[in-house]
């Protein structure tokens, strides 16, 4: 008896002190809405970064502090966060809309590469859910699947089981896609690194060494995908292709 009354206690302590940070974090997130409504930004700031600190990430506090810093024109912070927002909620219109703006502060201007038609629509298919999507839009077309089969199997006349027989194939097929989908988007999330430039301005290396040949000039808000690490360098590259070297302290890491 006494075990027992002892472990209730401790998961009222647990509950009540897991009740308590969410209310404190609760607290915070309001009064940093306050502040930027106050338009007293670092204060904003202070609070949505105190939140993050703890853990607790969501598009809403990303969100909110891309907005904080956008309005201190502090362009790489404010796009960091606005991509940050956008990873978590990536259908998030306003999120789209805010980023649009603050990528139109940032200096560089960089054209992408064209992709073939077949790799870009891929593309275009893999980013239109997020991973999670895509394994519960699998996990669904394999139950409907197995019950298509299971009522061809069980079909009591020739129609029927035909009709059941090209339902059951084509739930396959579609199973598969969208398997072979949510994998490809979960590889592509995993292989890919990107990176948002967080100083004003840099001269970038061809070589992970500052005495080696400039290759280009980067500026704040840029974002660029890692593809080499070396030391306290990273190979990187910009959308329209070129390649080169720069210190990783100059960049915060998507």
């Amino acid at each position: 008896m006494k075990s027992v009354l002892s472990v209730f206690m401790l998961l009222a302590v647990v509950f009540s002190t897991a009740q308590e940070a969410v209310s404190n974090e609760l607290n915070v997130f309001k009064n940093a809405n306050k502040a930027y409504a106050d338009e007293n930004y670092d204060v904003a700031i202070a609070g949505y970064e105190q939140i993050l600190k703890t853990g607790k990430h969501s598009a809403e506090v990303y969100y909110n502090l891309g907005n904080a810093y956008y309005k201190k024109n502090e362009v790489g912070p404010a796009i960091y966060n606005f991509e940050k927002a956008l990873m978590l909620d990536p259908k998030n219109e306003e999120i789209q809309n805010n980023l649009r703006f603050a990528n139109q502060m940032k200096i560089d201007a960089i054209d992408p590469l064209p992709e073939s038609g077949f790799n870009a629509k891929i593309e275009e298919i893999a980013a239109s859910l997020t991973v999670d999507e895509w394994a519960y839009t699998s996990i669904a077309l394999v139950l409907v699947t197995i019950l298509l089969i299971i009522l061809y199997i069980y079909s009591a006349t020739p129609a029927k089981k035909r009709l059941f027989f090209i339902l059951s194939l084509i739930g396959v097929i579609f199973s598969v896609l969208t398997i072979l989908t949510a994998f490809y988007a979960k590889d592509s999330m995993n292989s890919e690194r990107y990176a948002i430039v967080y100083i004003d301005e840099f001269k970038t290396r061809s070589e992970p060494t500052q005495s080696s040949e400039a290759a280009f000039l980067i500026h704040e808000g840029t974002k660029v995908e890692i593809l080499e690490e070396f030391e306290d360098w990273f190979k990187i590259s910009l959308a329209n292709g070129s390649k080169a070297w720069l210190p990783a302290d100059t960049v915060r890491e998507l």
